[in-house]
């Protein structure tokens, strides 16, 4: 194979991020956890997923600036400091 298929086009409202995004992503991002915390960058390379920086339910879009790639604590925790109940409490999750 040369090159990958052509990319289909996403509806406007649609979760689905575009495999072309996803390759791109990958490679910028070194097919490891994006999140940086105090201690510097996850080493984790296990259990990725792809994170939206603005979440898809606040508007976000699924480009290569607003895609990362995340190991599956760091998504969870990412998405409970947006969706926690007002008043609520997170633990930070260290970065591995």
């Amino acid at each position: 194979m040369t090159a990958p298929r052509a990319a289909r086009e996403t509806v406007g409202s649609s979760r689905h991020i575009p495999a072309s995004v996803k390759r791109k992503v990958w490679r910028r991002d070194d097919g490891r956890c994006a999140y940086t915390g105090r201690d510097g960058r996850c080493t984790e390379r296990s259990f990725l997923e792809y994170h939206h920086v603005q979440p898809y339910a606040a508007g976000g879009a699924a480009t290569t600036a607003n895609i990362e790639v995340r190991c599956r604590a760091h998504n969870a925790y990412e998405a409970s400091l947006f969706f926690k109940p007002e008043g609520e409490h997170v633990v930070e999750i260290p970065a591995t």
